[in-house]
């Protein structure tokens, strides 16, 4: 397909705003709506716009549920969005390659606080500053000082690979030199910074621990077990695929929304695996956070338990004043005085919101076909603070 013209300048501008979009905005309390008169569908209804084609919304807890969109899944052919269609879920799948690594942990296969030297070539490690101190919790949580390849000086380069040859896969391996033979942010376990080379190094450890591509051992230990039918790990497990990926849109002042699908469809990397729909989503989370047997309590605290928490240094959502903590692939935050467990997915031209409230059981997810862009993600913080919001005032 043609390229837009301003396409890489585009994708330039929505690299930074995915590292912004991390903040989670300002922090102003906003209006508590009435929970009795919250309508769902009328919410996502009207936050379509032109800059927000379509939105798919779930909203679950014992004897509720809520499925819905709105909006078009593609502007050019004026496909409806549906609440079945599937779309890559960025970082929201980190939560994903977390868990397998710890299940791989439980099970003796690996050690958490292996260093990298356990399981990488020489080679690799001489261009990893500090690598024989790095290990893979560190990488998990963010606390390896290992440059993020989403920030300067490398994301141009980065950005210039996602547009070569869209149509040829491109897995941890093919990203990963992008993050390497770069300072280090600090020495390893002192300080926090998110970066997602780290985990495309986990990505490739599991790979060397199992023999063959990790995509197998999520499939087989996670979605098939937890029932997320119509999941697969993007790029890698197309031929998987029920449903067709659906068009996600960048603007862009001169050549209007752009669609990025061409240039995801073949990316499959261990910092945003996924792609999903709303309904397995919910899953993951749900039956990770919560008390459905799924996820061991060994497993859990690794994930998120106190000792696994490391300050993120300011809210995620503009609705609360604390500090939001992440463990391993996963925010954890208390807000209104409930656990809110919770992990966004940023991609250009793609939006994921998934969130798991503990004490009400509750789920909200939502897609949004639009993404890193200054007109699309106030949108998408507003309506996603405002159901959130709904939902915790509901439980009090």
């Amino acid at each position: 397909m043609p390229m837009p013209k301003n396409l890489k300048s585009l994708l330039f501008s929505s690299i930074i705003l995915s590292l912004a979009a991390c903040s989670g905005g300002d922090n102003k309390k906003k209006p508590v709506p009435d929970p009795v008169a919250f309508n769902y569908q009328a919410a996502i209804d009207n936050a379509i716009t032109e800059f927000v084609p379509g939105i798919i919304l779930q909203v679950e807890k014992p004897g509720f549920k809520f499925l819905g969109c709105a909006g078009l899944a593609d502007i050019e052919t004026q496909t409806p969005m549906q609440t079945y269609h599937v779309m890559p879920t960025g970082s929201a799948g980190k939560k994903i390659t977390a868990l397998l690594t710890v299940m791989l942990d439980e099970e003796g296969l690996l050690n958490l606080d292996d260093t990298l030297d356990t399981w990488l070539s020489d080679e690799l490690l001489a261009q990893i500053e500090h690598s024989e101190k790095i290990t893979l919790r560190q990488l998990l949580n963010h606390t390896a000082g290992i440059h993020n390849y989403l920030s300067d000086p490398t994301q141009e380069d980065y950005k210039q690979a996602l547009l070569a040859e869209p149509e040829t896969l491109k897995t941890d391996s093919d990203i990963l030199p992008f993050g390497l033979n770069q300072p280090a942010y600090f020495l390893p376990g002192e300080g926090f910074y998110y970066s997602n080379t780290g985990y495309l190094l986990v990505g490739l450890i599991l790979d060397e621990v199992l023999g063959e591509h990790h995509s197998s051992a999520i499939r087989n230990r996670i979605l098939n077990p937890f029932g997320m039918n119509v999941t697969i790990y993007n790029g890698v497990e197309n031929e998987k695929s029920q449903h067709e990926m659906i068009s996600g849109y960048l603007n862009d002042d001169e050549d209007g929304m752009v669609n990025i699908k061409p240039y995801l469809e073949n990316v499959g990397l261990s910092d945003g695996p996924l792609r999903s729909s709303v309904e397995d989503m919910t899953l993951l989370l749900k039956y990770i956070a919560g008390h459905y047997g799924y996820v061991s309590e060994y497993v859990k605290e690794q994930l998120f338990g106190e000792s696994a928490l490391m300050s993120w240094g300011e809210p995620y959502y503009g609705i609360t004043d604390e500090s939001a903590s992440y463990g391993l692939g996963l925010f954890k935050e208390t807000i209104n005085n409930q656990v809110v467990y919770h992990h966004d997915g940023h991609e250009p031209g793609y939006r994921t919101v998934n969130i798991y409230i503990s004490d009400s059981q509750t789920s909200i997810t939502a897609f949004f076909n639009c993404g890193n862009d200054v007109r699309c993600d106030p949108a998408a913080n507003a309506l996603t603070e405002t159901i959130l919001l709904n939902e915790l005032q509901k439980a009090l």
